[in-house]
């Protein structure tokens, strides 16, 4: 069994799943108790969170229940399929490859109305499945996958953001809502998606490095449980910095796509105008749907 395989035949650690019907909404929740259920319970996915609650330069803040970003969603338990009818999710956008998603399918509720958004972004670095499928041939080092995931995220600024444009106008609908976005380990692609949603919204840029690296302590307890099932089904032959940088992230990655903005497009504000197609007016609109108005933050 390869690396990959093993990845994948990793068990589930967690404990005896809790029945969706009392599984905690953040929405729904008194403010004070949302923060402490931004990930949110599911069995069979770990890196699934509101991004509600965020405040803006002009401290308005951002609305529960509205979008979510995640991993895959080709494993949820049955309980899992019910949480996500009980979040009210109506559309799905998905930045895996074509091959991700023939070989991980999504596992959505039936008959729930939910619609896919298909928005291909094929950066090898960010493709886990691919990536891993080279650490035994190419004995690659975790400085190795750090450059890759650093140069996944320079390449998703400069070949894929007319999808990210094509994901973020359609935002602009009502009908999008509630939204979840995802790829596979919800960390890169879903990462910088995240991060330009914020930008747009005006969330300080501090606050969007704090949601990106919250991926590392939302998925730690995951991601040592591979690492040391796959470390130790390998008689200890993988390394494990290099599974462990696999599935974590760096400030300094989402650091090289703002980097490859300003050179591209000399600014944030011009990139989110002219590559994005958010002038003043779209932006305002934008925030309409996900801000709270400010007399009730």
């Amino acid at each position: 069994m390869n690396t990959l395989d093993l990845i994948h035949a990793t068990p589930q650690f967690n404990a005896e799943s809790i029945p969706a019907k009392i599984r905690a909404i953040p929405a729904l929740l008194p403010p004070s108790q949302r923060e402490a259920f931004r990930k949110l319970p599911f069995d069979r996915m770990h890196n699934f969170r509101d991004l509600g609650g965020y405040r803006t330069t002009d401290n308005r803040q951002l609305k529960w229940g509205r979008v979510y970003r995640a991993d895959k969603l080709s494993s949820l338990s049955d309980e899992d399929q019910n949480y996500i009818l009980r979040l009210g999710i109506r559309q799905v956008s998905d930045f895996r490859s074509n091959e991700e998603r023939q070989d991980a399918p999504h596992k959505l509720p039936t008959n729930a109305g939910i619609t896919v958004n298909e928005l291909p972004i094929t950066v090898d670095a960010a493709q886990i499945e691919r990536i891993t499928a080279q650490l035994h041939e190419e004995n690659v080092t975790a400085d190795d996958m750090a450059h890759f995931l650093v140069e996944a995220n320079r390449e998703m600024v400069e070949r894929f953001t007319p999808i990210y444009k094509q994901w973020l106008q359609a935002l602009l609908s009502e009908d999008s809502y509630p939204q979840v976005f995802h790829c596979t380990a919800g960390k890169d692609r879903t990462g910088l998606g995240a991060a330009l949603l914020l930008s747009i919204l005006g969330v300080p840029h501090d606050t969007i490095v704090q949601d990106y690296l919250a991926t590392n302590t939302f998925t730690a307890a995951r991601v040592d449980h591979i690492v040391h099932y796959v470390h130790e089904k390998t008689m200890h032959q993988v390394n494990q910095d290099v599974i462990r940088t696999l599935f974590t992230v760096q400030e300094h990655y989402l650091r090289e796509a703002f980097v490859t903005i300003e050179e591209e497009y000399q600014d944030l504000d011009n990139y989110i105008e002219t590559a994005l197609g958010f002038t003043q007016v779209e932006r305002t609109a934008l925030q309409a749907l996900l801000l709270e108005p400010a007399s009730d933050v």
